[in-house]
C-alpha cells in the first residue's frame, strides 16, 4: 500500500476517480433534482437574465455589490458569476446552478491541497489524510445538497477555502499572498456570513503568523503595497456592505432583537419580574434584558456542534437529505479519533493545529448572530474542518494498524459504498418526490398553462401567499418575460413579502374569493384554500400528487 500510494501517477489517479465521483454526483439530473427552482434561484436566475440582456436587475439598477431582490439585499457576487452562463446557455435552473456545482468541485481538491498544506512535510498520512478529506467532502450529504443549489453561499464557502489554502502557499510564497487576500474579498462580498467569518480568521492568522507575515513584508515588500492595495478596494466594499439599504438583511436576521424571540422574551421577562418581586438578586441577574442577547448567541451557537442536528435528520429539516443527518453517522467515531489525533501529531505543524482550530470555533459564528440557529447555510463554511478531522481519523487508524490494513481499507469502502448508495436513493428518488411542494413545482407547471390561456382573459390574477409565494418573480421566470418590456412597465418597487405586484394584465395579491365573484374575464391562479369546493378550475400538484395550486377562470 505505501508503495502504491508513493508514486506520484497513483496519488493522481485515487484524486481524478474522487473528483469523478463528486461531479457525477453534482451533476447528475442536475435540472431535476432539486426537483424546481427555489424562489431565492429564481430571483438570482431572473436578474442575471435582465443584467445579461439591459445591464440592469428588476429594480433597474446594477447590482455591483448588493441586490435589492426580495427586500434583503443579497451580496451579488454569485448572480453576477451566473450572468454568463445564463447568456451563454438560457433561462433556467442548470445555468442557474452551474457556478455553484463548479465551485463545489473546486473546493473540493482545494481542501486536497490545503490538509496537504498543513503538514510540515510529505508522508504516507498526510497524502492519505489530504484524499480522504477530499473524498469525504465529495459524499458529503450536506455538500451534495447545498453545492448543487445556486445560491450565495456556494461562493462564500468556496472563496473562504481557497482564500485558506493560498494565505498557507503564501507564507511559503509571498506571491499567492495576493491571491489570498482577493479570495477573502470574494468571500466578505458573497454571503452575509462571509463579512462575519473573513474578519474573524483574518484577525486569527494575524495573531497565528505574525512572525510569517512580518519576513514577508521585509523580504518583499509587494506583500505590503498588495495588502493596502485591498485595504483601498475594500473601503467602498464595506461602504456598501454597511449601508443602511445593505444592513436591513442583518437587522431582519438577527437573533439579537427580542421580536426574533418573542416567546422566551416574554419568559425572561416574567422571571426577571418574578424575581425583583422575591428581591432574588441572582435571578435578577440571570433573566436581566441585557443578557437574553448573549444568551440567545451561546445557545444559538452551541446549537451547531448539536450531534442530532450534525448526524441525524428528524424529517423535512431544511438544506437535510431525507433520512440523512449533514454528516454520515457513521464518521463519529473517525470525527474523535481524528481531534485527538490531529491535535498531537508530531508531523502536523503547531500554526495549523492552531488554524484548523481557529475555523472549527469560528465557523459556526456568523448563524449563530442570526435567527433560525442551527442554520446548515450560514454556517457552510463549518463542514470542511468536520471532514478534515474525520479523514485524520481513519488516516491515523489506518497508518497505526499496519496488519490489518486490507481488512480496514476493505470495510471502509464497503460503507462507503454502501452510504453513498443509500446518498444517491434519498436525495435522487425520495427527495424530489417529499420535498416538490418546497421548490415551488406546481408553479412551474401553472405559469406555462396561464400563458397559454391568457390571451381569451382581459387580466389574470395570481395569489402571492403560500405555495405562491413571490408568485410574480416565479412569473417574470418562467415566462422569460422580457426585462425591456418589465422596465418600461415600471419593473419592481418592492420585493417585500407582502407587496402586491402589477404588470401588463398580471395581478399579484392575495385572493378573496367572496368579493372577486362578480369579476369577469379573468383568470384567478390560487392555494387550493383560495377557493370554494366545486369551482371549476385546472389542478396543478405536487411531485407526490398533493394538488397545490388551482387555475381558475370567470
Amino acid at each position: 500500500m505505501r508503495k502504491f500510494l508513493d508514486t506520484v501517477i497513483s496519488k493522481k489517479i485515487i484524486l481524478v476517480l474522487i473528483m469523478l465521483l463528486a461531479a457525477t454526483l453534482r451533476l447528475w439530473q442536475l435540472g431535476s433534482v432539486p426537483p424546481n427552482t427555489s424562489n431565492d434561484e429564481a430571483s438570482i436566475g431572473y436578474n442575471a437574465y435582465s443584467v445579461s440582456k439591459i445591464g440592469v436587475d428588476e429594480y433597474g439598477k446594477f447590482p455591483l455589490i448588493s441586490q435589492r431582490a426580495y427586500d434583503d439585499w443579497r451580496r451579488s457576487t454569485y448572480l453576477l458569476l451566473v450572468v454568463p452562463f445564463v447568456s451563454t446557455l438560457g433561462l433556467y435552473n442548470i445555468p442557474i446552478r452551474l457556478p455553484a456545482v463548479l465551485l463545489g468541485l473546486f473546493t473540493i481538491l482545494a481542501t486536497y491541497y490545503l490538509v496537504r498544506a498543513l503538514f510540515r512535510k510529505r508522508s504516507l498520512i498526510s497524502e492519505i489524510t489530504a484524499l480522504l478529506a477530499a473524498l469525504f467532502l465529495a459524499i458529503s450529504p450536506w455538500h451534495v445538497y447545498i453545492s448543487r443549489l445556486g445560491h450565495e453561499s456556494n461562493a462564500y464557502m468556496s472563496f473562504f477555502v481557497f482564500g485558506l489554502l493560498f494565505f498557507l502557499w503564501g507564507v511559503r510564497d509571498a506571491k499567492n499572498m495576493f491571491l489570498s487576500f482577493l479570495f477573502f474579498t470574494l468571500s466578505m462580498i458573497s454571503y452575509y456570513a462571509g463579512q462575519v467569518i473573513v474578519p474573524l480568521i483574518a484577525l486569527g492568522l494575524l495573531f497565528v503568523y505574525w512572525k510569517d507575515l512580518t519576513r514577508l513584508v521585509i523580504s518583499d515588500k509587494r506583500v505590503l503595497f498588495g495588502f493596502l492595495a485591498f485595504v483601498v478596494l475594500l473601503v467602498p466594499i464595506l461602504w456598501s456592505i454597511f449601508s443602511p439599504e445593505a444592513l436591513i438583511r442583518f437587522h431582519g436576521t438577527s437573533t439579537f432583537d427580542p421580536s426574533a424571540h418573542p416567546a422566551e422574551y416574554a419568559q425572561l421577562v416574567l422571571r426577571r419580574n418574578q424575581s425583583a418581586a422575591a428581591h432574588d438578586v441572582i435571578g435578577m441577574i440571570l433573566y436581566n434584558r441585557r443578557i437574553f442577547p448573549i444568551r440567545v448567541f451561546v445557545e444559538g451557537y452551541l446549537s451547531h456542534f448539536s450531534p442530532g442536528w450534525l448526524f441525524t435528520n428528524s424529517g423535512k429539516e431544511s438544506f437535510k437529505i431525507p433520512n440523512m443527518g449533514l454528516i454520515n453517522i457513521w464518521e463519529i467515531p473517525l470525527i474523535l479519533i481524528g481531534m485527538l489525533a490531529f491535535l498531537f501529531h508530531k508531523d502536523v505543524d503547531t500554526k495549523s493545529k492552531k488554524l484548523i482550530v481557529l475555523w472549527f470555533f469560528l465557523a459556526a459564528v456568523p448563524a449563530a448572530i442570526a435567527t433560525q440557529a442551527p442554520h446548515a447555510m450560514r454556517a457552510y463554511a463549518f463542514l470542511p474542518t468536520w471532514e478534515i478531522f474525520s479523514a485524520f481519523g481513519l488516516a491515523y487508524i489506518f497508518s497505526h494498524a499496519k496488519k490489518i490494513q486490507i481488512a480496514i481499507l476493505v470495510l471502509f469502502l464497503a460503507v462507503a459504498v454502501y452510504d453513498t448508495r443509500a446518498l444517491y436513493t434519498n436525495y435522487f428518488v425520495v427527495f424530489p418526490r417529499e420535498q416538490s411542494e418546497s421548490f415551488y413545482y406546481a408553479m412551474s407547471k401553472a405559469v406555462p398553462y396561464v400563458l397559454s390561456k391568457s390571451a381569451g382573459y382581459e387580466s389574470v390574477v395570481f395569489s402571492n401567499k403560500d405555495s405562491l409565494y413571490q408568485s410574480y418573480m416565479g412569473f417574470l421566470y418562467y415566462s422569460r418575460y422580457d426585462p425591456s418590456l418589465y422596465q418600461t412597465e415600471g419593473g419592481t418597487k418592492s420585493g417585500g413579502f407582502a407587496e402586491t405586484h402589477r404588470f401588463g394584465k398580471y395581478e399579484f395579491r392575495p385572493i378573496h374569493w367572496e368579493t372577486e365573484k362578480n369579476v369577469e374575464k379573468t383568470l384567478y391562479v390560487g392555494n387550493v384554500a383560495d377557493f370554494p369546493a366545486g369551482s371549476q378550475f385546472m389542478t396543478f400538484t405536487s411531485l407526490d400528487g398533493k394538488p397545490t395550486i388551482l387555475a381558475v377562470s370567470k
